[in-house]
């Protein structure tokens, strides 16, 4: 059995770990860069010039940001960051030996541009060494590595810049460093792209499907058409997107108008901003860490839209406090809002894209990040300015407390806009309504092992054909003639070592062979078709006990049955324990899972009975067999036939049989 999703066993797979540490010592030195690149901008061209150098940092993400995508979708993604990092690391390497304004913006948008080509290769290439049910942790984990150092990095950079001071002082040879505190510093972050490229060499990650050749602008130009036409259409994706950027535009208004909210609104000092500051980073940290934990229970679409949806509401609570006091707590929630959202969309649009497009979506998704960031830290304090200070009757209110109520309506929206992604993902059992699959009925038994629904199968069975009824009773696996030779690997117990996505796999193909060989063209005759599980053991065994997500099972079956469910769903219940007891000793592969398998099973099975208890109509069946099969007829009667059929009188045979 698959365990569950940790944080610490997710850094237990080597290949994550070195992944991780070329994210966070990378992460550390780049934003040690940022601190010595802004001082050595103002040593170069005073405020000016760090506008400048701001700006050669923007610029870049609407330009190499979307094609970035297409080299992540077309070229070897490990060459591709490793490159990435040498090439950076020797032009940070370089920048103290060349002080000049102009080189210093030519080499930060080259820096940028590098990024934006290294993080869609990176974020791409995640799921190719972490398992779907672990991408929820391993995004927070990123997404820390990537933020976390930030506080760290202006320590660090304070005692590089002292320290570099200290050697310019006292060895000859570095007396250069006296008048260049911010060289050690940008050496420091050279070592750790470098760091980084060494990291990211040893990782095994599997090249894209479409790699190129030499060079071609025609494919390279229909590769960007269609992943900017894949963004812009796909029903989730593009409203995932907006969310995304709804939640760079909260983080950078906070930023941009947190100075004037301190000193003007809530009456504090830079140090009342630096609290607020620092509880929303730390808020962030706990939110990105808490992500895969709320995961386990709340679905992440649902969890995507509510955080952004409670990120605009927090920023309009936010500009409303009067008092320091009720500004720090809030800002914390923001915060935590903000890195539960953004964990949870990465994830998102990591289990949704297919890995061909993959590059493509993140190269997006990165120009969205720049677009809201933008907005936040440009746009919002101009209309706060343009604003100026107001009041509503003896209420204060100033440009910054208007913008940030504006700013929260904006977010808010953006949470409204991302729900289309939630009503898009439509359940399976509204599909099924939608499909013309024919007259007929499909009733399927589920439970765990031991749970006696084959028994009840073959019993509803016998009763449907004692009221003259058309019915075919099958099984899965099985069922077919290729079913049974797959059911034959699949429960083998010499086949211990199957991997859990193979099993899953196996389980769907050999469900697409019983819908098109079996269920389907009894149904279409009219039929009653009875099975012997169906798509809901998938869920409960691969979904859930095996680990690899329910969600992402649902979209295998789906696909491999094109939409095919039953209209009624019949779970035995019994206690795990209980049905490994009736099971005896000869136990085939599934039946010799421990007890915490079976009850991981038991739970799954209530818990998808919950989640579509239209179709689910859930039996005790610890109780004697003919109590059992009673309360199976009279479940089929309520919930599947029509008034017209149900038994009334003679049409139902006296004798109708029963388990023995």
């Amino acid at each position: 059995m698959t365990r569950q999703v940790s944080y610490v066993g997710l850094l237990r797979n080597g290949t994550f770990l070195r992944f991780f540490l070329a994210q966070i010592v990378s992460s550390l030195g780049d934003w040690v860069g940022v601190f010595a690149i802004a001082v050595y901008a103002d040593d170069l061209g005073g405020p000016g010039g760090v506008g400048a150098v701001m700006a050669a940092r923007v610029i870049p993400g609407f330009v190499v940001g979307p094609l970035a995508g297409v080299i992540a979708d077309r070229w070897d993604r490990k060459k591709t960051m490793v490159v990435a990092d040498v090439v950076r690391a020797a032009i940070v390497f370089s920048l103290p030996f060349v002080p000049n304004l102009l080189y210093l913006l030519v080499c930060s948008a080259m820096l940028e541009s590098l990024t934006l080509i290294w993080g869609p290769a990176k974020d791409a290439s995640l799921p190719n060494f972490v398992k779907p049910h672990e991408l929820t942790h391993a995004n927070s984990l990123s997404l820390i590595a990537v933020y976390g150092p930030w506080p760290l990095a202006a320590v660090v950079y304070g005692l590089l810049s002292g320290f570099g001071s200290l050697l310019g002082r006292t060895v000859p040879v570095l007396s250069g460093l006296s008048d260049n505190h911010a060289a050690l510093a940008l050496w420091m972050d050279s070592l750790s792209f470098t760091f980084s490229a060494v990291m990211v060499s040893t990782l095994a990650i599997t090249s894209s499907r479409r790699r190129a050749g030499k060079l071609d602008f025609g494919e390279v130009w229909r590769d960007l058409v269609e992943g900017l036409t894949f963004v812009r259409d796909h029903k989730q994706v593009r409203p995932w997107l907006l969310g995304i950027a709804g939640t760079f535009a909260a983080v950078g208004g906070v930023f941009s108008l947190g100075p004037g909210f301190a000193r003007e609104v809530v009456g504090a000092s830079d140090r009342g901003f630096a609290l607020i500051l620092g509880f929303f980073g730390s808020g962030m940290i706990v939110g990105l860490l808490a992500t895969g934990l709320m995961a386990r229970k709340i679905k992440k679409d649902v969890m995507f839209s509510s955080c952004i949806l409670l990120l605009g509401a927090g920023l309009a609570a936010l500009a409303s406090v009067g008092s320091l006091d009720g500004a720090v707590p809030i800002a914390a929630a923001l915060g935590f809002f903000a890195g539960t959202g953004y964990s949870t969309g990465y994830a998102l649009l990591q289990i949704t894209t297919d890995d061909e497009l993959r590059g493509r979506t993140f190269s997006a998704a990165y120009t969205i990040i720049r677009i809201g960031t933008l907005v936040g830290l440009s746009i919002f304090p101009s209309i706060a300015e343009l604003i100026g200070d107001r009041r509503i009757g003896d209420y204060p209110v100033s440009g910054v407390r208007a913008t940030l109520w504006l700013a929260g309506g904006i977010v808010f929206v953006g949470g409204l806009l991302s729900m289309r992604a939630i009503r898009a993902r439509r359940t399976l059992t509204e599909e099924a309504a939608e499909r013309e699959r024919g007259p007929g009925r499909f009733v399927v038994f589920e439970g765990g092992e031991g749970s006696g629904k084959s028994t009840q199968a073959e019993a509803l069975v016998a009763w449907f054909e004692a009221r003259g009824e058309r019915v075919v009773g099958t099984r899965e696996p099985g069922g077919t003639a290729v079913g049974e030779r797959i059911r034959d690997v699949l429960l083998d117990k010499n086949a211990a070592d199957l991997d859990e996505r193979a099993e899953a796999l196996l389980y769907a193909a050999d469900r697409a062979q019983h819908a098109r060989e079996v269920i389907r063209p009894a149904l279409e005759a009219g039929n009653i078709v009875v099975s012997d599980r169906f798509l809901d053991s998938s869920l409960a065994y691969q979904g859930a006990a095996r680990g690899l997500g329910i969600d992402h099972i649902l979209d295998i079956s789906c696909w491999a049955t094109a939409g095919l469910m039953p209209d009624l769903v019949v779970l035995l219940h019994v206690d795990a324990a209980t049905a490994m007891e009736r099971m005896g000793e000869a136990r085939d592969r599934m039946e010799s899972e421990d007890l915490d398998f079976h009850e991981c099973v038991r739970e799954a099975y209530l818990q998808l009975a919950s989640r579509w208890p239209e179709r689910f109509v859930v039996i005790d069946g610890s109780r004697p067999l003919a109590e059992v099969h009673r309360d199976v007829v009279a479940a089929v009667q309520e919930r599947l036939l029509p008034v017209d059929r149900r038994p009334i009188g003679a049409v139902r045979a006296p004798g109708a049989p029963v388990p023995r």
